[in-house]
C-alpha cells in the first residue's frame, strides 16, 4: 500500500500518479531538488516530482507573468517564476507563479527558498486541481505574508481569486469569460482574461 502523505497534501498521490521515494532529510530534498531536471516538492521526509507542464500551460504562465512584471513597475514587489517555497521545517512547495514584497526572507540554507511570498497563482489542470484547491492551499496559509491565491483555469477563461480579509476568513471572488478583468486587490494589478487566453495554442 501506498504511504499517504500528510493531511495538508491529502491527494497527492492519486494525481500525480507515483510512489514517494523512502523519507529523506530536508538536506538530501535540497540536494536532490537541486540536481533534477523537474522541480520536487518535499512532504514530511518524501519528496515528489511535479508534472511537465502542456504547452498551454506554459503559454498561461508567461502571459500572467508578462501582465506582472508591467503591473508591478514602481512597485515594491516582484514576479518570480516557478520557485521552492517553505511553508514549515518539513514542508517545501513549488508555486507556478510568485509575488512577493519588500525584501525576499529566504531561508539560509545554501540553496535557498522563500518564506515570505504574498500573492500565489496556481494553473489548473485536471491532475493536480485537487491539490491546489485544498492540500497546496491549506500549507500556504500557514504563511504570514500569503495575501491572495489565484487559481487560474486552462480550459475555459476563468479565474478564482481567494483574498485574505482582515479578521483571518479568506472570501472567494471568481472572473470568468474573456470579458472579465480579474483583480489582484493586494498589488492594486488588473489582470484582463482576453489578455491570457486569446489565441492560446
Amino acid at each position: 500500500m501506498t504511504n499517504q502523505p500528510p493531511r495538508a497534501a491529502t491527494g497527492y498521490h492519486t494525481f500525480m500518479g507515483a510512489l514517494p521515494v523512502p523519507k529523506m532529510t530536508v538536506k538530501e530534498y535540497l540536494e536532490a531538488d537541486q540536481a533534477s531536471e523537474r522541480p520536487l516538492e518535499y512532504h514530511d521526509g518524501e519528496i515528489f516530482p511535479l508534472a511537465e507542464a502542456s504547452l498551454r500551460h506554459a503559454a498561461i504562465e508567461t502571459r500572467i507573468g508578462a501582465l506582472l512584471h508591467q503591473g508591478l513597475k514602481n512597485k515594491p514587489c516582484e514576479a518570480i517564476g516557478t520557485m521552492r517555497v517553505r511553508v514549515s521545517p518539513t514542508q517545501y512547495v513549488q508555486p507556478d507563479l510568485i509575488v512577493y514584497c519588500g525584501k525576499p526572507v529566504l531561508t539560509d540554507e545554501s540553496d535557498p527558498s522563500l518564506t515570505n511570498p504574498s500573492v500565489i497563482f496556481e494553473i489548473l489542470s485536471p491532475s493536480t486541481a485537487g491539490y491546489d484547491y485544498s492540500g497546496k492551499f491549506q500549507l500556504y496559509r500557514q504563511l504570514p505574508s500569503f495575501e491572495e491565491y489565484l487559481l487560474v483555469a486552462q480550459d475555459q477563461p476563468r479565474i478564482e481569486v481567494f483574498r485574505r480579509m482582515t479578521d483571518g476568513r479568506w472570501l472567494l471572488t471568481v472572473y470568468e469569460g474573456e470579458s472579465a478583468v480579474a483583480k489582484v486587490e493586494s498589488l492594486e494589478i488588473e489582470i484582463p482574461l482576453a489578455e491570457i487566453y486569446s489565441q492560446l495554442p
